[in-house]
């Protein structure tokens, strides 16, 4: 019995050690807006992230003033690791509901995270290829070879969020890069609100 306890609070001093030593080392309050440009670097479309603890959103707007405007919302939970979908237009509302995952995030908006679960398959010590600068703040970045003549080039700040990212070759390929980072400004709670009028 007395066994038991001393192992238990042995446990939660550990724990608490830990916890105090190896603190989290990134920021997990901010907005940030990316732009994705061609190999011009023309402009193609902007979408925003915004960030309040383990909730997070993406938002695009397409067509704007038009009367095929249509605003796409990404709603990610960690906590419930759920990630929704929301494409608003003249028509509604309307959403998907999938798992949390990191692939798919990326997949659906460019950008990488590696806290929503970094399994170390692509991002791991033999991808790592230096630092960069992005918006004037350092990054870690991982080159991820395609092909002989293709690449990606990741470039994460705090080695967690992404805040740029060149895919292909120097003929043909496209860039994805913060326009601006700002971790002073409060993100409301009302901004992760999943519209109840979605219909799914």
């Amino acid at each position: 019995m007395f066994k038991a306890i001393f192992i238990t609070i042995l446990v939660l001093l550990v724990q608490g050690i830990y916890v105090n030593v190896f603190p989290q080392s990134y920021d997990t309050k901010y907005t940030v807006e990316y732009t994705l440009k061609d190999i011009n670097g023309n402009m193609i479309n902007k979408i925003k992230l915004f960030r309040n603890g383990a909730k997070m959103k993406f938002s695009k707007v397409e067509n704007k003033g038009t009367d095929k405007e249509t605003t796409t919302d990404i709603y990610i939970f960690k906590d419930e690791s759920m990630v929704y979908t929301v494409v608003s237009n003249s028509a509604g509302k309307f959403g998907s509901k999938h798992a949390l995952d990191l692939s798919l995030v990326g997949m659906q908006t460019g950008v990488y995270i590696l806290d929503l679960g970094n399994d170390g398959k692509i991002f791991n010590s033999s991808s790592r290829a230096g630092t960069g600068t992005v918006l004037g703040y350092d990054c870690v970045k991982y080159t991820i070879a395609s092909t002989a003549e293709a690449s990606s080039d990741y470039y994460m700040y705090q080695d967690n969020l992404m805040l740029k990212r060149f895919v292909g070759s120097y003929t043909e390929g496209n860039t994805i890069e913060a326009l601006s980072f700002d971790n002073t400004t409060d993100v409301p709670e009302s901004m992760f609100v999943v519209p109840a009028e979605t219909v799914y």
